[in-house]
């Protein structure tokens, strides 16, 4: 297992290090000559799948060659979230949906935080200073925004807050869209 992680050269704790463990575990996949067919690649949504009975084989060994790169490259806490997978792309997708900042849930979350700021210390310079970071933080998740449902949130807030909060803390905030929050809170 140490040789595995040294091939690697970092261990996925969190949100906080996704970026760099995905750089690292895609160049040794693709250095491993697994990431066709196996692994997801540059814009592609689904696996490819297998021809034949020996592309079957073939397939099988190098994902599960590729599953277990990743399985020791994760710490435990998140080596739960992929137990329950037996592919590569499954792995890599639930991860993506776990801890990759460009998630529209992530940019949700940012509109959430920008509407809640509030003047403090009559500081207006610091205040811009955070809106301003937040809407950098917006612009680079490069996450397309429903106009109308960042608006109806907004209007929301404070009278819903709780609500919302606790849908974020559940991990519903994600489906929701205008549709069904405007029946949600009528």
């Amino acid at each position: 297992m140490h040789s595995i992680i040294s091939i690697v050269g970092i261990v996925l704790t969190g949100k906080e290090n996704y970026p760099e463990w995905f750089r690292m575990i895609k160049h040794t996949l693709i250095f491993n000559e697994f990431s066709k067919g196996v692994c997801v690649g540059d814009g592609e949504k689904e696996l490819e799948q297998p021809t034949s009975d020996k592309e079957l084989v073939i397939w099988e060994n190098k994902n599960i060659k590729a599953y277990a790169l990743i399985a020791t490259s994760v710490n435990e806490e998140v080596s739960h979230h992929i137990f329950p997978f037996s592919t590569t792309f499954e792995a890599l997708q639930k991860l993506k949906e776990l801890y990759d900042s460009h998630s529209t849930i992530e940019a949700v979350q940012l509109m959430i935080k920008l509407f809640t700021l509030e003047l403090q210390n009559n500081d207006h310079l610091a205040l811009a200073f955070e809106v301003k970071s937040i809407m950098h933080d917006i612009k680079s998740t490069k996450v397309e925004l429903d106009i109308s449902f960042i608006t109806f949130l907004k209007e929301l807030y404070p009278t819903y807050s709780n609500y919302l909060e606790s849908l974020k803390v559940n991990g519903n905030l994600k489906d929701i869209t205008f549709d069904s929050l405007v029946k949600k809170v009528l």
